[in-house]
């Protein structure tokens, strides 16, 4: 027991001193090579920012896990989900130096998906009784996990979008999902979600406003890749645990619910947004300002304060869904899809106070630079 709580806090301490001893040379790596996100019209920036967090974020957590994890035979699969986050860190760096098609990028998280469901067999299997299905056929099963592994990665990509968002509720998120993981003793997947925290809190102290850094795809395609693993293997794991019939504080009997309201931030804004750029007749793909997040900071808060009041708002949602849960998954997910809805519809019915404006960079000398960078 003691050696397990040495391990996690190592873990933890490793990803953190790591990432936060690479994220100063990173920065001076990308100003000097003029790497950088620059501002504009749907951004939430008015200075050009460097890119390539991910690669502190990457570099921090891949280390401290591969330290102390165990690799035994009960996670075999590891190794597949580290190659294909290998493959998706490579994809989102190669993003945020030469941008790529969207085309492109959906081809490869297609890949990485393929690696993790069909070599490693990480995948769903059961539906907990949701619309009268239990156990569900391996054709349906791989095209399911596949699909979500997809759709959590580009909501991560998604709520990427003000500092310290995106970061935050991927350590709320790892922090929920390795407890559990921890408490029933699948410890590898309690490693991963610690050391991913720590990277990730080391990254967030550069990230915090004013931002001298930001993650870039090559972090929240990472992440997502990540968190869509945790968020799958908890489901699955979950149902060997009620199947053997296990007591415990931490008993959980509507997983695929606790899971959707552990990501409900990134779930529901992402469907949100697709669903209204289809209606609109555009492409669900094409970027704009019309996101959660830039709603609250058209309303005048801060990037910390939207942050805090979304990251507070997920907390809400996980122990509302954790409390109802005798309620059965297919209640409990209509009872979090409608209070969703009913809170943004609030959100948006609030009158905005700035309308997020921002002119257009047509040439690098009309670039406004952070005054650290404009020093070194």
């Amino acid at each position: 027991m003691y050696s397990d709580y040495f391990k996690l806090a190592s873990a933890l301490l490793t990803s953190f001193v790591l990432t936060y001893m690479f994220i100063p040379s990173i920065i001076k790596v990308a100003t000097i090579k003029h790497l950088f996100d620059a501002p504009g019209k749907r951004k939430s920036h008015t200075i050009v920012i460097p890119t390539l967090g991910g690669v502190g974020i990457f570099g921090g957590f891949m280390i401290s896990f591969c330290l102390f994890a165990n690799f035994n035979i009960r996670t075999h699969e590891m190794k597949y989900i580290l190659a294909a986050l290998c493959f998706m860190f490579m994809l989102g760096a190669k993003d945020d130096i030469v941008e790529l098609v969207a085309s492109k990028k959906f081809i490869g998280q297609i890949f990485a998906a393929s690696i993790i469901v069909i070599l490693g067999d990480v995948r769903l299997t059961s539906l907990y009784g949701l619309f009268g299905i239990s156990y569900i056929n391996d054709f349906f099963s791989i095209g399911l996990s596949m699909v979500t592994i997809i759709f959590i990665i580009n909501a991560f990509n998604i709520i990427d979008g003000i500092n310290l968002l995106a970061g935050s509720i991927a350590i709320l998120v790892s922090i929920v999902f390795g407890i559990w993981f921890y408490y029933y003793g699948f410890f590898d997947y309690a490693i991963l979600s610690i050391a991913m925290s720590g990277a990730i809190l080391a990254f967030l102290k550069y990230n915090y406003t004013p931002a001298k850094i930001f993650m870039g795809d090559s972090g929240s395609l990472s992440i997502g890749l990540l968190v869509a693993v945790l968020a799958i293997q908890f489901i699955e794991k979950n149902e060997i645990v009620l199947r053997s019939h296990t007591d415990g504080i931490i008993t959980v009997t509507a997983a695929p619910a606790i899971a959707i309201a552990v990501l409900i931030i990134p779930i529901f804004d992402t469907l949100r947004v697709f669903i209204l750029r289809i209606f609109n007749k555009k492409s669900p793909f094409i970027a704009d300002r019309n996101h959660i997040h830039h709603r609250l900071i058209d309303l005048g808060l801060s990037h910390i304060q939207a942050t805090a009041v979304l990251v507070v708002t997920n907390l809400v949602f996980i122990i509302t869904a954790y409390s109802l849960q005798y309620l059965g998954n297919l209640y409990l997910i209509l009872i979090e899809i409608a209070l969703s809805i009913l809170l943004t519809f609030i959100l948006f019915s609030l009158n905005v106070k700035r309308n997020g404006n921002f002119s257009l960079v047509n040439s690098k000398k009309s670039l406004k630079f952070p005054a650290e960078i404009n020093a070194n």
